[in-house]
């Protein structure tokens, strides 16, 4: 059994450029960015816990999948799973972490959620580089705690899981 994760987090305009200043004090030395992938174990539990102490809302979902399913066919539904669960929220911002020449596969779910009048489908949707946008660095973490207490590690996880909203994916 596979997994795909996809995370997004929720901030209020009046709390984004803390949290942007708040998560320009956790990087180590001279990084650019946080990104959990490259971040060592001994420091993945503080970052988990000073971002569940961000005034943030988490929200991840997690498609589990059998081998074979194509990556993209998953990432298009845990990204409309997530355009649902924000919408509840109206929202009217998404800022995404640009893949370059695969952020239009992305705007095809958008657009497809225009198509059929699902609510939150009027969300203006935006692609940044993670090194530009420090609010992107939050659900990177997120995701990457999800993932690793996926694979059996719950460490950092203990401390997002109280603020986080998991949303199961169907594949």
């Amino acid at each position: 059994m596979c997994f795909y994760v996809l995370a997004a987090v929720l901030v209020d305009d009046s709390d984004l450029d803390d949290v942007r200043d708040e998560l320009r004090l956790l990087r180590k030395g001279k990084a650019k960015s946080i990104h959990w992938r490259y971040e060592q174990a001994d420091r993945q539990p503080m970052l988990a816990a000073a971002i569940a102490s961000l005034p943030i809302r988490p929200v991840v979902a997690v498609c589990l999948h059998e081998l074979g399913v194509a990556s993209e066919r998953v990432r298009r539904l845990c990204l409309a799973s997530l355009l649902a669960a924000v919408s509840d929220h109206n929202v009217a911002r998404v800022i995404l972490d640009s893949r370059r020449e695969q952020d239009d596969n992305d705007l095809k779910v958008l657009q497809a959620w225009r198509r059929a009048g699902r609510p939150g489908a009027d969300v203006r949707m935006d692609f940044q580089d993670s090194e530009a946008e420090p609010a992107l660095w939050a659900p990177d973490c997120v995701a990457g705690a999800v993932a690793w207490w996926l694979n059996g590690d719950p460490t950092s996880w203990r401390h997002l899981e109280a603020v986080t909203r998991i949303v199961d994916v169907d594949p």
